[in-house]
């Protein structure tokens, strides 16, 4: 039986190196961004390679275009294996000097895409059973005032998987984090070590909702 993953957040870094990790796999990839003009020649590159990729341009904040999209990689895949929220706003900035739109812009992508993810991945999985993936961060456990809107995000992320996996898990459903608690640079060792990461939460023991990158700081 043929597994996709649809990758919510495209992007050089982890997008790419989890889409040719299971790529190489086998594995069919959707991948979704806001923006074609980063999408697309990613999708080709991953087609280049020899893995059968597709994309679908999202806004992860519209919770009906979420649903839809998840529907959409659902059909252009063939029947969704899993689904990996890597989508995140990466803001250097302290909370006092942003500005109130900026706390509702970075809200909107860091939490709320994330819980519309889950929840239409959770509506798809439901009765056949899947796998829910989100990319978490070092910055939920050890926070830094410079990044203030990313850490509440991935807090507030972790805090979720966390607390439902226990439930899902009776659904048949799973849902893991991937804490990466180091810098992660396009086309590098440490994005393909994220990548081997989900590929082990993906195929690992149903009952870990959580591992940590590098490992060395889960210790």
């Amino acid at each position: 039986m043929s597994k996709s993953l649809f990758i919510i957040g495209a992007g050089p870094g982890i997008g790419q190196a989890t889409a040719e990790r299971f790529g190489h796999e086998g594995w069919t990839i959707v991948m979704a961004s806001r923006n074609p003009r980063n999408l697309d020649p990613l999708v080709a590159e991953l087609v280049a390679k020899g893995i059968a990729a597709h994309g679908i341009v999202l806004d992860a904040t519209d919770a009906q275009a979420m649903r839809s999209a998840v529907r959409n990689a659902d059909r252009i895949s063939g029947g969704l294996t899993g689904v990996l929220y890597n989508a995140a706003f990466v803001r250097r900035q302290d909370l006092f000097t942003m500005t109130d739109a900026d706390v509702l812009n970075d809200l909107a992508v860091n939490v709320a895409g994330g819980l519309h993810a889950i929840r239409a991945a959770t509506e798809l999985f439901d009765k056949r059973g899947g796998t829910i993936l989100v990319t978490g961060g070092g910055l939920a456990t050890t926070p830094h005032h410079s990044y203030a809107s990313l850490g509440m995000g991935k807090a507030a992320l972790r805090n979720v998987v966390q607390a439902i996996a226990p439930q899902l898990a009776k659904r048949n459903v799973r849902i893991a984090m991937m804490t990466v608690a180091t810098l992660i640079t396009p086309h590098s060792a440490e994005a393909d070590g994220v990548a081997d990461g989900f590929w082990s939460l993906a195929n690992g023991a149903a009952d870990v909702w959580e591992t940590v990158y590098p490992a060395a700081l889960a210790e």
